[in-house]
């Protein structure tokens, strides 16, 4: 993946957002490498040329760690596209993370 946005501990994410991390609830790097790439682009397009993701489904890079994040309001506005994000999730056990959780446990 190149020209990802590095994020630190404190930019992981935005409070409507959850991440799916690359890592699976066993430890585990999953795998295959490009699978930020393939989820991203189930709502991708093309923008001269280039890719163009969607507002919904960003990929970011956390702990060096390939991550997507995926806008909450998607559920709402697309829930068969949301419910197969979280499916393929869930399938291949990785984490998922809230970032409203996440960002109010730094704070405490």
């Amino acid at each position: 993946m190149e020209n990802l946005p590095h994020m630190n501990d404190q930019d992981i994410c935005y409070l409507d957002e959850l991440i799916i991390e690359g890592l699976t609830i066993d430890g585990v790097k999953f795998r295959p490498s490009d699978w930020v790439d393939r989820l991203c682009g189930t709502l991708a397009g093309f923008d001269r040329q280039k890719v163009s993701y969607s507002q919904y489904l960003r990929p970011i890079v956390y702990n060096d760690m390939n991550c997507v994040a995926v806008k909450k309001r998607l559920q709402d506005e697309n829930p068969n596209i949301f419910k197969f994000i979280m499916q393929f999730a869930t399938d291949n056990r990785l984490l998922v993370v809230d970032c409203a959780n996440f960002l109010h446990q730094m704070r405490a």
